[in-house]
Formats: C-alpha cells, structure tokens, sequence
C-alpha cells in the first residue's frame, strides 16, 4: 500500500508506468520538473525580458553606459530563448526537435554561461581595483559594476535555457526510449 501523500495510480492509465496518465500525451513525462508550472516560468522569463529591454534602454539612454546595456539587451535575449523553449514545449513542436537540436542549445548556452559568469568576476574585480563608486554621480558613464550585475544576469538566463534545454530533451525523448522499436 502507498502512503497517504503519493497518488495511486489513476485507472484510466494506458501508460507501462503507473504514476502517467494517458491524459499527458504525448509527453508523459512532465511530472519529472516540478518546481513550478509552465505558465509560472513563461511569466517569469517575460519579466525577464521586459527588464533587460528597459534596463538596456535606460542604462544606455540615461546613464551611457554602453557594456551595461549590451549585457542588459543579451540577458533579454537569452531570456527570449528561454521563453521559446517554454513556448515550443506548451504547444508540443518539441516533437520535432531531434536530440541534436537540443543539444547544440544546451553546448552553446553552457558556454556562454561560463562566459558571462567570467565576465561578471572580472568586471567585480576591475571595479574594485579602480575604485568604482554605486552612487548616482558614479553610475554615469562606464560603470562595471552594473555591467558584473548584467553579466550575472546574463548567466543565469544562458544557465536556466541550458538546464531547460536538458530536461526537454529528456521529457521529448523519453517516449522514444521506451516505446517498442518499430519494424
């Protein structure tokens, strides 16, 4: 007997492993990612984009600050990426994505996610060795230390489209793996 807290399996169930239901074709394995519902993450990396896209525009509109609002726009960019993934998984064109698809996207945000997490050290580092101030008077011009925070920015829209590139891989694939070959 299960213990009160997991679900028994639903008698509806075509599917060989007990806690799917065949009410989640064709991907039957969307219960592995579990920290928040899909609409909750496409909200997210909406607000995401809309933060770069400003942040961008006023770092370089009010402020000058050129790297600052090229790392903002990328961090948009990465975020946009993001969204899609989200988007194509809500609307199952995953289904014909091939496995390398899934894992050039995941190489080239791996990359630039050590990229940007590079970026962000140095920018700290050279910021603090010339003594870069936060305060409004500082901030105009070039000012790394608002770049390292759009770097890490950046990483962590390139870190999250490589985690989500990973497990939609592994959710679309899935059904491949354990269905019967085909003769």
């Amino acid at each position: 007997s299960l213990p009160s807290f997991v679900p028994s399996p639903s008698p509806l169930s075509l599917s060989p492993f007990p806690h799917q239901s065949c009410l989640s074709l064709p991907f039957t394995h969307r219960s592995t990612m579990t920290c928040c519902t899909l609409k909750v993450k496409i909200a997210f990396t909406i607000l995401g984009i809309s933060a770069g896209v400003m942040a961008g525009s006023w770092f370089a509109i009010g402020f000058h600050n050129i790297s600052t609002s090229i790392m903002a726009f990328a961090s948009a960019f990465f975020a946009a990426l993001s969204l899609y993934m989200h988007w194509a998984y809500k609307k199952n064109w995953m289904i014909e994505w091939t496995d390398r698809r899934f894992k050039t996207i995941f190489y080239i945000n791996v990359i630039l996610f050590i990229f940007a997490s590079a970026g962000m050290v140095v920018c700290m580092v050279i910021a603090g060795i010339n003594h870069q101030g936060i305060t409004y008077d500082e901030l105009m011009g070039e000012n790394l230390w608002m770049t390292s925070v759009w770097c890490f920015m950046t990483a962590k829209w390139t870190g999250m489209s490589a985690f989500y590139a990973r497990s939609y891989n592994r959710e679309v694939m899935a059904p491949l793996v354990h269905s019967p070959p085909i003769y």
